[in-house]
């Protein structure tokens, strides 16, 4: 089993919260996070974090786990455009701005 890279240069205030938060939190907007989510169920895949709740269709995220292990493997890696090397660039901007690197 791999190691897994903690940053933890930050606290967030919770230990869960739902999408809007993780949104805010993170300095990325809610249509990304929905048009990252479609993606990664296009591909058959999960994202870190997801945590989905039994019974209903809500799901919760971990900020923790969704920072280290998709969105800043995500925003480091290949970009298909110009356009997602912008908004690339503006998440690692608004992350500075609030001091979670």
């Amino acid at each position: 089993m791999e190691k897994e890279q903690k940053h933890h240069k930050y606290t967030y205030l919770y230990r869960y919260c739902n999408s809007q938060q993780l949104c805010k939190v993170h300095g990325i907007s809610y249509s990304t996070l929905e048009r990252w989510n479609r993606e990664a169920k296009d591909e058959g895949k999960h994202i870190p974090g997801k945590i989905m709740i039994p019974g209903v269709r809500s799901y919760i995220w971990d900020p923790s786990i969704f920072h280290d292990q998709f969105l800043i493997p995500k925003i480091n890696g290949a970009v298909r455009n110009e356009y997602e090397q912008r908004e690339h660039l503006l998440i690692v901007n608004n992350l500075k701005q609030k001091g979670i690197n």
